[in-house]
């Protein structure tokens, strides 16, 4: 088995010697990650290793590159008959281009059209500005919103913008289950009180990291516990993250768009009946897990 490769710089200590003995060590680069990685905590093991290579990889299975190389040969052609065109709207007329230049179009053989790059039209929709907040503090937000249906990679993909952005800021993390924390934060009422919270944790200790977390990810928000209480400390959370500019990711199914319906009886937090608030996570950024050209085509089609 091939041994862990060893720092040239540190020789594995950590940091990094001064020949001159009245300099104090100073730490190693290689340090970094590896401090990083234990700042973020919570990540469950399943998604422990999770990264955007890793997800990339998983999401080009997926959704695979013969199916949209043809799904983006039919828009070419419907944007090159004139007709058709101009029945458009000028921002999906204006997207459906932008794809298209991106991805390149080329003449292959037989006559038929080929690409340099299907990676524009393959990629989630708003993948693009997530990796680049996580990995160079472009794009930057103070809510995000990762949606798609089960199985779809929402948590894998938070997972990974959580290790990317603690990589580049050396700072801590903290992912959640929303469903397991509610149900663990309804547990602190006294009249709901049951056997597992034997040490009495109160509420306010209980939100304190959530609070204090430089990012945050709360997986599965659609799925929080329906307890009016619970539901004003979600609430209460939220507006304090926002107020101190602390990024906060979110994961749900398809979330944004009952937000926008109203749908009380399903997400709790609207019967809050708090505008400021639906107003800020409705301005958020989004990542939807389906493929852009896909999104797009369904805009088209509909």
């Amino acid at each position: 088995m091939k041994g862990a490769e060893v720092c040239p710089l540190c020789e594995g200590r950590r940091v990094i010697l001064d020949p001159d003995p009245m300099k104090p060590a100073r730490p190693c680069t290689c340090a970094a990650p590896a401090a990083a990685r234990r700042a973020v905590q919570g990540i469950p093991a399943r998604y422990r290793e999770a990264s955007f290579e890793s997800f990339w990889d998983w999401w080009k299975i997926q959704h695979p590159r013969e199916k949209l190389a043809g799904s983006l040969a039919q828009v070419n052609q419907l944007l090159e008959n004139a007709e058709i065109r101009d029945t458009l709207s000028e921002d999906l007329r204006s997207k459906l281009d932008l794809i298209v230049h991106k991805c390149g179009p080329k003449a292959g053989p037989d006559g038929e059209t080929a690409w340099r790059d299907l990676r524009p039209a393959q990629e989630p929709w708003g993948y693009r500005s997530l990796f680049n907040w996580a990995r160079s503090d472009r794009d930057p937000s103070d809510f995000w919103w990762i949606d798609g249906p089960p199985g779809s990679g929402r948590s894998s993909l938070a997972a990974a913008a959580l290790r990317a952005c603690g990589e580049r800021t050396s700072g801590g993390g903290l992912f959640v289950s929303v469903r397991a924390f509610t149900l663990e934060l309804r547990d602190t009422y006294y009249d709901s009180r049951s056997f597992t919270n034997t040490d009495f944790i109160s509420e306010r200790d209980r939100m304190a990291p959530l609070l204090e977390a430089p990012i945050l990810v709360l997986d599965d928000f659609d799925r929080m516990d329906g307890d009016i209480r619970v539901v004003r400390a979600m609430a209460q959370l939220l507006d304090h993250r926002y107020g101190e500019q602390l990024p906060t990711l979110l994961t749900a199914s398809r979330w944004t768009e009952s937000l926008q319906a109203g749908d009380r009886d399903t997400y709790p937090l609207l019967r809050l009946d708090d505008p400021s608030l639906f107003r800020r996570l409705a301005s958020a950024k989004r990542v939807v897990l389906r493929p852009t050209l896909e999104r797009l085509t369904e805009t088209l089609n509909g």
